[in-house]
Formats: structure tokens, C-alpha cells, sequence
């Protein structure tokens, strides 16, 4: 790496990408482990919003091995005002298998969290195939580099649309089956950009912060039926939301910056645990380990996977 590449991506990392993890609290996954190995998530069903590849997949996959029933919801389709790859019916067919592999039912569903009736559909589907909804990943999600200032009106619409009120439909569909049964689970998929600014993804961290604004509100209203809300807030995970050029040419324009480059800073610069991005199973094990009977009473929680990048942060 030349030295103008270096000194242009630490300063843009550290104000952009280290925007989206900032704030971190390493999650033990040893009781998620001992429940899965006793399959105690038979007979329970997940929907994961955003479950074709990436961070839902790895959810699905965590739930899966402990024996819960998996319902993946993914857009896999490339909307035009999106200028990244998205996930495709190739990848949301994968996922399907994949999940099947483990030894679970599974099923795919293509639909949009902007649409309501889509999600009405999806999870009466749901109840109709497996009679339950224990589980409720909020995880569909977009990113958008760029300035506060440089938005228009349609990227702005679009990022809030999708991660916000797309999160906020999701639970409003979801949340009257868990109330019915008077039990359940529901996380949402936040970030580390959602506890501290960040200049080079201010929307992104806007709708990031809000989701955490509306776990903590919903878990007051949800306690009184035995329902758990939190949020779980990744640093730097290696998915494809910042693994395309689109990303990597916003956070140092002009400068040719390679995901491996971007790795390599965060190793060094980021997480104090000597590590680069790390793998969406990290997230999945946080997220079964809120699913878990060891986690009943933790509702209202924000929890952030972050190998140690929130130690520098205040609480």
C-alpha cells in the first residue's frame, strides 16, 4: 500500500468504516453452544427478514443447529435506486438448502419489507407451515456511504424506507402471533454506527441508532407477554454490504482501495483483539445465545460484537 493510500484510508476508515463499528462488548456463546448441542430450539420458528446471504443466513444457520424451523425473507431482486449488488433467487435458494442440510424445515419466501401485505403473506405462510413464530430477526437492511450533505431526496427516502420503517413493519406483522402465544423473541439487527457518529455513513448510523431507540420501546411494551426485544450492533463483519466497489470507492474515492486493503486497517486499527472483519457466524452465535433460555430476562439490551473497539468508547 503506498503511503497516500495509507494515509487517505486511515483517516477515511477511521471516520467511515470505523463509523460502523465503534462501540463493542465480546458476547459469550458457550450457553447458545450447550443448547444448540441439546437441540433446544426444536420446535420453535424463526423469520429472518434480509436471510439470503450474509448476516441472516448465519442466524438461520445458528437457529437451524439447534433445531428450530427457518422462514428466510429476502428481497433477492436488484431494485434500480440500490447501487450494489443485492442478493439474488440463486442466493436465496442456496441459503434454502443450506439450511435444510442441517436438518430443519425451511422456507424461502421473496418479498420486500417495504411492503406490508408481503409480510402479512409471509407470515401467515409461516404460521400455516409450522404453527408457530418464536423467533423474529429484523436483519434486511441497506448501506449508503456519503456526506450528510450529498443525499438527495430519493437515497434518503430509500435507506430510511428499507432499514427503518422496513424494521418497523416487520415487528408490527410479527409481533400479534408472539402476543397471541404470550412468548418469544424478537432482535433487531443493528450496528456499532448506531452508537456513535459517523461522517461517512451519517444516514445509515441515523436508521442504526433509531433501531435501537425502538428495541428498548419495544420490549417495554412487549414484557408484559413473556416477549424479549434487543439489538445487536456488529463492528466489521465480512459480508457483502461493504465487500463491493461501490463501498470501498466511497470510503477512499479515487484511491482503488481493496476489501483485503480495508481488512487489513481494521486489523490494525480498529479491533483490539487483533482481528480484521470477522465472519456473520459471530453475529448468529449472539443472536442464539438471545434466543436461548440462558437469555429470558434480557429484553431492552443492546449488544455489540465488536472484539473490543467499544473499551475506548464511554458506555
Amino acid at each position: 500500500m503506498t503511503k497516500d493510500l495509507k494515509t487517505a484510508s486511515r483517516r477515511q476508515v477511521l471516520t467511515g468504516a470505523a463509523g460502523i463499528g465503534l462501540a463493542a462488548a465480546t458476547l459469550s456463546a458457550t450457553g447458545a453452544r450447550a443448547q444448540e448441542q441439546a437441540g433446544a430450539f426444536a420446535g420453535k420458528t424463526a423469520f429472518i427478514t434480509g436471510g439470503a446471504r450474509g448476516i441472516g443466513l448465519a442466524c438461520a444457520k445458528e437457529l437451524a443447529r439447534g433445531g428450530a424451523n427457518i422462514v428466510l425473507y429476502d428481497i433477492a431482486a436488484q431494485p434500480d435506486e440500490i447501487p450494489y449488488p443485492m442478493a439474488t433467487e440463486e442466493d436465496l435458494a442456496n441459503a434454502k438448502a443450506d439450511v435444510e442440510a442441517l436438518g430443519v424445515r425451511c422456507l424461502a419466501i421473496k418479498g420486500d419489507v417495504r411492503d406490508v401485505n408481503a409480510l402479512q403473506s409471509a407470515v401467515a405462510q409461516t404460521q400455516s407451515e409450522f404453527g408457530t413464530l418464536d423467533f423474529l430477526i429484523v436483519n434486511a437492511g441497506i448501506t449508503q456511504p456519503g456526506r450528510l450533505g450529498g443525499f438527495d431526496e430519493e437515497q434518503v427516502r430509500t435507506i430510511t424506507d428499507i432499514n427503518l420503517i422496513g424494521s418497523i413493519n416487520t415487528m408490527q406483522v410479527g409481533m400479534p402471533v408472539m402476543q397471541a402465544q404470550g412468548d418469544g423473541r424478537i432482535i433487531l439487527m443493528a450496528s456499532t454506527t448506531g452508537r456513535a457518529g459517523s461522517d461517512n455513513f451519517p444516514l445509515y448510523g441515523a436508521t442504526k441508532w433509531a433501531m435501537i431507540g425502538l428495541a428498548k420501546s419495544a420490549a417495554l411494551t412487549l414484557a408484559p407477554q413473556n416477549i424479549t426485544v434487543n439489538a445487536v450492533c456488529p463492528t466489521l463483519v465480512r459480508t457483502k454490504l461493504l465487500d463491493n466497489d461501490y463501498v470501498l470507492n466511497a470510503l477512499a474515492p479515487g484511491q482503488g482501495v481493496t476489501f483485503e486493503q480495508l481488512d487489513a486497517l481494521a486489523n490494525q486499527q480498529i479491533h483490539p483483539m487483533d482481528i480484521g472483519f470477522y465472519e456473520p457466524v459471530e453475529v448468529g452465535r449472539a443472536v442464539a445465545f438471545l434466543c436461548s433460555d440462558g437469555a429470558q430476562f434480557i429484553s431492552g439490551e443492546v449488544v455489540d460484537i465488536g472484539a473490543a473497539a467499544n473499551a475506548r468508547f464511554p458506555a
